[in-house]
């Protein structure tokens, strides 16, 4: 049996905002490197993907100074914005010229800048690419983390917060 969904019309641009501003999400800084050129962009499309073999996805803005330093390098990392850094958040959303600039970071395995302080960092190699839209989707295998017990940084309704426990 066929269906013929595609004939039916999506929701506007502002409708569809406003369902996706009630998915509570941790808030990430995808970190990038390609030669001497760096670049980290505030994210929260990151999703796990397999853990055999451990697989994460981002999805990144094709016309984003990172979409072109991840393509040509291959690799990223995921930073996971502990709760007490919703300055960085901010400081990587506004797409400075150089936004690792005062930032306190490390190389990781791959070369990549990795985040001091974050909740956790997971670095990637590019396993594969998919153009979604203006999007891409970068499926990356984990080669190197790091956890902490700090909490994450949540965004929701455009408002950040942080986790508070809650005992049952």
């Amino acid at each position: 049996m066929l269906h013929h969904h595609a004939s039916l019309a999506g929701v506007d641009e502002n409708e569809f905002k406003a369902a996706m501003r009630c998915i509570a999400s941790t808030v990430t800084v995808i970190t990038s490197k390609s030669g001497a050129k760096t670049n980290g962009m505030t994210a929260t499309a990151v999703c796990s993907v397999s853990a055999v073999p451990p697989c994460i996805l981002i999805v990144v803005n094709q016309t984003n100074r990172s979409h072109a330093l991840i393509a040509e390098a291959g690799t990223f990392a995921v930073n996971v914005l502990s709760a007490d850094q919703a300055d960085l958040a901010q400081h990587f959303a506004r797409k400075s010229d150089d936004p690792l600039q005062g930032v306190n970071t490390r190389a990781g395995v791959t070369g990549v800048p990795m985040i001091e302080g974050c909740a956790a960092l997971l670095e990637c190699v590019v396993q594969q690419r998919i153009a979604a839209e203006t999007h891409t989707v970068f499926i990356g295998r984990v080669v190197a983390t790091k956890q902490t017990d700090r909490l994450p940084l949540m965004y929701w309704n455009g408002k950040y917060f942080e986790l508070t426990a809650k005992s049952v």
